[in-house]
């Protein structure tokens, strides 16, 4: 019954657009059924994904890149997800977006930017723009700024990089 009112309170907190509480009821759900953690996490992604593609539909674009970075943050492996991010940036003016963005939102998108290009098949552009991540992420390092997702998003650009020797080399130069 708990876990029914839980999952009804997630679909109107996604359905509002409210991130924060729909982390925190995500986080409810998983501790009061914890062997069905996976798939509270695989419906509150899927219906993510489907509320950022109609914020995407309706033009919403600097929302939805919120949103799509915040769950690009939490999100290890999806497949709608990764489509997700294919229709998005296929959408967007890449150039005026990009200037908006604050320091670290820079780096995860730039993250995000990498996986699309190895996604859809240009692999050289994917390994062009994990460099320019990793150049921001040492300036980061370098300033001593402590931030936990910094090593998270180094993890997910190292993915993007078909070559391994070069993912090997990109990971020395950060070390």
């Amino acid at each position: 019954m708990l876990q029914k009112k839980l999952l009804e309170k997630l679909g109107l907190c996604i359905s509002n657009d409210n991130f924060k509480n729909s982390i925190e009821i995500l986080n409810q759900l998983c501790i009061c059924s914890p062997f069905q953690t996976q798939v509270f996490v695989q419906v509150f992604i899927n219906a993510w994904s489907g509320k950022i593609l109609n914020m995407i539909d309706n033009n919403s674009f600097d929302t939805a890149g919120s949103r799509i970075r915040s769950l690009y943050m939490i999100v290890k492996v999806n497949k709608a997800f990764n489509k997700l991010i294919v229709i998005y940036f296929e959408k967007i003016n890449d150039n005026s977006f990009f200037s908006k963005l604050k320091s670290f939102d820079k780096i995860i998108y730039l993250s995000m930017r990498s996986q699309y290009f190895y996604h859809t098949n240009k692999h050289e552009k994917a390994e062009k723009i994990v460099e320019e991540c990793f150049k921001a992420i040492k300036n980061i390092i370098k300033k001593n700024e402590q931030n936990n997702d910094i090593w998270l998003l180094v993890r997910k650009c190292l993915k993007n990089i078909k070559n391994k020797k070069k993912s090997e080399y990109l990971l020395g130069q950060i070390l």
